[in-house]
């Protein structure tokens, strides 16, 4: 049984209150894979806001045919696609209204955690951002199953099920999206 069911149902009802617990219990999960998908952290926010607005308006068209967290995901997976769209023609847009760094609204400092050595993680970030690069350059369809399956731990079954397709189609997504990117990684992973 679908444990969200029944808030979305209240929601339908007029009880607004239900809106806030499934944010509560969605919002860090939708917001991590639209960060992953994303790479922005502003736009995966923005996302997940936008994720949530449609939920709320879209409410008495849901069919139960999935579940609402699958159906939240779908949501968030077709905004991000759109977000990717919008970020490439965007990309090298300037705002005059962005915070510095350091100012308000800006750059958070975090307590500093005693773990690798400064050398072991300059190459790791550097192994992870040409992972991100590449991933970035698949075709929609692929880096989505990539994403979901390898990055967010779905099952080919759930991933399937927020694409709209069947979990061997998943399956054959993750496997060349794999091949393509140990393709574009060749001559990293050669010099490893």
């Amino acid at each position: 049984m679908d444990a969200d069911l029944p808030l979305l149902q209240a929601l339908v009802a007029g009880e607004d209150l239900a809106l806030n617990e499934l944010i509560q219990r969605h919002r860090d999960a939708l917001f991590s894979f639209a960060f992953r998908y994303l790479r922005d952290e502003s736009a995966a926010h923005d996302v997940v806001q936008e994720s949530f607005v449609r939920l709320y308006f879209k409410a008495a068209s849901f069919q139960p045919r999935s579940t609402v967290k699958t159906w939240l995901y779908t949501i968030a997976a077709n905004l991000c696609r759109d977000r990717l769209r919008w970020l490439g023609r965007h990309r090298g847009d300037l705002s005059l209204d962005a915070p510095l760094p350091g100012g308000e609204g800006g750059m958070r400092l975090e307590q500093v955690d005693p773990g690798p050595l400064p050398s072991e993680q300059s190459a790791q970030a550097d192994r992870f951002e040409r992972l991100q690069g590449a991933i970035r350059l698949l075709p929609h369809k692929l880096r989505l199953a990539v994403v979901l399956c390898a990055l967010e731990g779905k099952t080919h079954q759930e991933a399937a099920d927020i694409v709209g397709t069947t979990p061997k189609t998943i399956e054959l997504r993750v496997y060349r999206a794999k091949a393509k990117l140990r393709e574009l990684l060749a001559d990293t992973l050669a010099q490893e």
